[in-house]
């Protein structure tokens, strides 16, 4: 009977043990995870900020476009300064006359 307790008390330490070594080994990888979650937390306000950056610079850049012609306007500009230039050429011309 003192044979089957020792042998029972070995198993419990030795159960015990290997439980500890869990545990320890747990924490490890629980530390890991932390520091792991720590850097991507870190990652996601810089890619916030980033984000908040770009739109920004995507209503500038909308503002601007809008403040700017484009070709085509800046075609018919011309076009009508040109004709309105030789209309007052035409004019200038018959008062002198």
């Amino acid at each position: 009977m003192a044979n089957e307790l020792q042998q029972t008390l070995a198993r419990i330490i030795n159960k015990s043990n290997i439980l500890v070594e869990k545990y320890h080994a747990l924490e490890d990888v629980n530390s890991q995870l932390a520091s792991e979650k720590e850097q991507l937390e870190k990652e996601i306000e810089q890619i916030k900020r980033d984000n908040e950056r770009l739109t920004q610079e995507i209503e500038y850049l909308k503002m601007a476009r809008v403040v700017t012609p484009n070709l085509d306007d800046v075609e018919k500009a011309r076009t009508t300064i040109s004709t309105l230039v030789r209309d007052i050429d035409k004019c200038i011309a018959q008062l002198n006359e």
